[in-house]
């Protein structure tokens, strides 16, 4: 049984890198850091942090498939942590991901800094949401397929996500439902309590 548990974690985390993969950049740029975590410290080029632009290649140097952050090689120069989610596997084909989302109207797509890109996604167009979905959060992170086939991560409105699975009309039916219990509950008892009395 103990066996099994490193194999069902692996399947469980999603996306894992082998050493030496060649991996390419899917958001519009990224930053590499010290640390697997977004606020360690930045990997420089110079005096500016290195950016690593949307479809230039890294190798994968170690992937745990636990953390969220991947070590990976730059040009053979620079050595950081990558978040997963920025890359994919460079290969000749295409791994799109199970789409789990759709778009509600016409949105614009907003780059890792949550800056407007020149992408506007359409009515209906599929999503992947992959940091979950929060309806009180300004933006949701997403994995979208650009018109020309290639994968781009970046962000979307949150309201203007629908996420496969909810439905307003079901939360509606169901908060009323809940409403109309509560409200007959409530009336019978008052009256056993009026009976006592």
């Amino acid at each position: 049984m103990k066996i099994l548990y490193p194999i069902i974690a692996v399947l469980l985390s999603g996306i894992t890198f082998i050493p030496l993969q060649e991996v390419k950049v899917i958001s519009s740029y990224c930053y590499l850091y010290v640390e697997p975590s977004f606020t360690s410290e930045k990997v420089f080029d110079g005096s500016e942090p290195l950016v690593i632009l949307h479809g230039e290649e890294l190798t994968v140097l170690e992937d745990d498939g636990q953390s969220d952050f991947i070590l990976v090689s730059y040009s053979d120069n620079y050595d950081g942590y990558v978040y997963r989610y920025y890359i994919s596997s460079n290969t000749s084909q295409t791994v799109y991901p199970v789409f789990n989302g759709s778009i509600r109207r016409e949105s614009m797509l907003y780059d890792i800094d949550r800056k407007p890109t020149n992408i506007i996604l359409k009515q209906g167009q599929q999503v992947y949401i992959y940091s979950g979905y929060d309806d009180d959060e300004g933006c949701t992170a997403v994995t979208v397929v650009l018109e020309d086939g290639e994968l781009y991560n970046g962000y979307v409105l949150t309201k203007d996500i629908a996420p496969n699975g909810i439905s307003p009309l079901l939360i509606a039916g169901i908060t009323i439902i809940v409403a109309c219990v509560t409200v007959i509950l409530s009336l019978i008892l008052i009256k056993k309590v009026k009976k006592k009395k």
